[in-house]
């Protein structure tokens, strides 16, 4: 083999490897700054005090599953812990718009940066209202209108319109879920659970389960 013709397949050798790591480091890059967004919105919609805490970071997942068209699904956990508490954060992103996310509290209360209200109404509307400044999301109004006129205090079930929300209190959690409704069917929903007047979980499939306006 001539030296041109090794000089060239080292070249070409080079220029692969360069590829393939651009893309694998710019993914990278992509996961980091998606698993990053979950802690803004601990911080802005939970109100919780990331700053006080050492946060650890446990990889990520990315898929692209066939019910999601092929869209990429990021999944992940991190790990806050602090002198006073601890607390694992599951969360998942699809195609770019986190989706889910459970804060499991495993030591000690969380800290926050505000006050906690006590009344489950209170803390669902304020969790709309930061959800809302959050994603800038105008729907989220109609959502907490239907909150105003539920009983949250025992099982129970609201329809104005084409949204319908479900309250479901158990010995474990409390849940509100919105869903759309459309000809008999439902389609994309929010849910968001609290345990122990603490949140516990979050999710929004809107983004891809969307109904059309009757």
């Amino acid at each position: 083999m001539s030296l041109w013709t090794k000089l060239c397949s080292a070249l070409i050798i080079v220029a692969v490897l360069a590829l393939c790591f651009a893309q694998l480091y710019g993914g990278c890059i992509e996961e980091s700054s998606d698993a990053d967004e979950v802690l803004v919105f601990l911080e802005e919609v939970v109100s919780l005090d990331v700053a006080a805490y050492d946060v650890t970071q446990l990889g990520t997942s990315v898929k692209y599953p066939d019910w999601l068209d092929g869209l990429a699904q990021l999944t992940g956990k991190f790990t806050l812990e602090s002198e006073t508490s601890k607390i694992d954060v599951l969360f998942k992103f699809r195609n770019g718009t986190l989706s889910w996310c459970l804060m499991r509290i495993l030591e000690g209360s969380p800290q926050y940066t505000e006050s906690q209200s006590t009344d489950l109404r209170d803390l669902a509307t304020i969790f709309l209202q930061r959800y809302q400044v959050y994603s800038g999301d105008s729907e989220l109004e109609a959502m907490r209108s239907l909150l105003d006129v539920v009983d949250v205090t025992e099982n129970s079930t609201k329809t104005v319109g084409n949204l319908k929300l479900t309250v479901s209190i158990t010995s474990f959690s409390s849940s509100f879920d919105w869903r759309y409704t459309l000809d008999g069917a439902e389609y994309g929903r929010v849910d968001i659970s609290f345990r122990d007047g603490h949140f516990y979980a979050f999710g929004d499939d809107r983004s891809y389960y969307k109904p059309s306006t009757p």
